[in-house]
């Protein structure tokens, strides 16, 4: 049954390519754990066209380790936009504390192999029975078509559960530029709206869904963001 999930999540970014793009940020969290692999894909929609598809494997209690492909739409046709690698440490695990923290840090390359950018994220999680907590704080530098800038960015979502569905409401955006010009460095782009979680420990499968309204500044306009994961 997971093997086949798998196979769902990565053929979801297909058809789907034609209408993704970069607006609302996407929630990262202390995933995968020791010996798990995890597939995950996400896209958010109503403007620029890319998606994402990462792979990943925790390779210690502490330590993940993974790779992500973004591709875009150009003209009808699916177009490789750059590679990923990607690691995750876990500083306090979520199981030991009430808050589990993280660092994540990744660098990517594009299509032909050039640096094209690099994040440092900060990650902070609780979940208990009836609450799911989640922020990333992102430090961002990303190089494109010649422009270089970095930035501040963010995301988090509050949730209410019971299990497996979760509801609340998401917030994310670029919160300030500390070098370079808008176009490679964004600033003052907010987003906010609900948003719906499906999460099965029994099968590993996590589905997420939110509607994201540009509250402020001149990004993606609103549309919704989704999300699919699998550990397995």
């Amino acid at each position: 049954m997971r093997r086949r999930w798998a196979w769902a999540i990565a053929a979801l970014a297909v058809p789907l390519a034609a209408r993704a793009q970069s607006g609302p940020e996407q929630i990262e969290q202390l995933e995968p754990e020791a010996g798990e692999w995890q597939l995950q894909y996400s896209g958010a929609y109503g403007g620029a066209d890319s998606h994402e598809l990462e792979i990943g494997r925790g390779v210690g209690r502490h330590w993940a380790l993974g790779v992500g492909a973004e591709v875009e739409a150009v003209d009808g046709h699916l177009a490789l936009d750059g590679l990923s690698a990607v690691a995750l440490v876990r500083l306090v695990e979520p199981e030991d504390r009430p808050v589990g923290l993280g660092l994540m840090g990744q660098v990517s390359v594009d299509r032909v192999g050039r640096y094209a950018g690099a994040e440092l994220r900060g990650i902070a999680e609780s979940r208990t029975a009836r609450w799911w907590l989640q922020a990333n704080l992102m430090l961002r530098h990303r190089r494109d078509d010649g422009e270089a800038g970095a930035n501040i960015a963010y995301v988090a979502s509050i949730q209410h559960g019971p299990a497996p569905f979760w509801y609340g409401i998401e917030l994310s955006g670029r919160a300030a530029r500390l070098a370079g010009d808008d176009d490679a460095a964004p600033a003052g782009q907010h987003y906010a709206g609900p948003s719906v979680t499906y999460r099965s420990p029994r099968s590993g499968l996590e589905l997420g869904l939110a509607w994201m309204v540009r509250v402020a500044g001149g990004g993606a306009p609103s549309g919704p963001r989704v999300f699919a994961q699998l550990d397995f």
